[in-house]
């Protein structure tokens, strides 16, 4: 059995759901990393389970401009973040993180595009379309850093849901610090 855990102990907000049909987020998007001098691929799709217990993925998928199916026996523990990358290895040489899923196939386009969650009866339960012009946050269009949901209570298809990350490089795996009031 495969299970994906990140535990939380410096939850500085809480998460919680942006859609009804799911306890699910998207709660981060790499889609421009900045530029690096040796050609890593650090674009990746962040997920949080804001639900008090385990879900089991199997099956489910990212769609739209990024593609990945979770494999069989993949379990998301409760409160926790799961993360997607284009290339799981780089995540693992730049980031630490050494529970990267992925590789995801095609890319997350610069200048806009579409990331989704469809469950095992390919259902969409969410859907971010992103995109690179204003009210879209500028510090994400090639600054280095991630789109993150600071306001999940806009639901996921809003622009005004999303925030730019407070680091360049984003926060893969654990909470981005609050934005300000």
């Amino acid at each position: 059995q495969y299970t994906v855990v990140s535990p939380l102990t410096t939850r500085l907000r809480q998460f919680g759901p942006s859609s009804r049909h799911t306890g699910l987020i998207v709660s981060e998007i790499m889609y421009q990393p900045k530029a690096r001098l040796d050609g890593l691929n650090l674009e990746y799709v962040e997920l949080f389970n804001t639900e008090p217990v385990s879900l089991d993925i199997s099956g489910f998928r990212l769609a739209g401009d990024a593609d990945y199916r979770f494999p069989s026996n993949t379990v998301f523990a409760a409160r926790s973040y799961l993360v997607v990358a284009a290339d799981p290895a780089a995540m693992q040489s730049v980031y630490g993180i050494g529970n990267a899923l992925g590789p995801f196939t095609n890319n997350l386009p610069n200048g806009g595009g579409t990331v989704r969650l469809r469950n095992r009866s390919d259902a969409i339960l969410l859907e971010v379309n992103y995109g690179d012009d204003g009210p879209w946050p500028a510090a994400a269009d090639g600054a280095g850093h991630s789109l993150v949901l600071a306001y999940p209570d806009y639901g996921e298809g809003s622009e005004k849901a999303w925030a730019p990350s407070a680091y360049i490089g984003g926060s893969p795996g654990t909470l981005d610090p609050a934005p300000p009031a």
